[in-house]
């Protein structure tokens, strides 16, 4: 009988422990293994976060700079072709770019950045939203 009552409470605590909530988990955060596209937008009141930076400002300003770059880009030599959510495109050549913006209204635009590496052919494309003084 002891062992059926231990048998069944050890089946309850795997059970159980199963559907234990997210939250009481202990999850590692996942590393970033590949490029990403950072943006800050300025003047900002917030900081950057991380590898992301942050592409929103709601600080009241006359004008904003927002400032791009891929971040985990692996070695190597590639040409860079940056490009507006209308399809300007922007007179960047490198890992970096920056874009000025006007400032008394709500802004979003979306840039994108094809990176495409000289020895091999390929073409990779990052993209990030911004918004500045309204939503995304």
């Amino acid at each position: 009988m002891n062992t059926l009552f231990g048998s069944a409470l050890v089946a309850a605590a795997v059970a159980a422990s199963a559907f234990a909530p997210a939250a009481a988990q202990q999850i590692a955060p996942q590393a970033i293994t590949g490029p990403v596209l950072y943006c800050f937008v300025s003047p900002n009141d917030q900081p950057p976060v991380g590898n992301f930076g942050r592409c929103t400002s709601f600080y009241p300003a006359s004008s904003y700079t927002a400032a791009f770059e891929i971040r985990n880009l692996p070695a190597g030599s590639y040409s860079y072709v940056w490009t507006t959510e209308l399809g300007l495109v922007l007179p960047c050549t490198t890992w970096r770019c920056s874009q000025q913006y006007r400032g008394g209204m709500a802004i979003s635009d979306i840039v994108n950045v094809t990176y495409t590496n000289l020895a091999t052919g390929e073409a990779k494309t990052l993209s990030r939203s911004l918004a500045i003084n309204g939503p995304f």
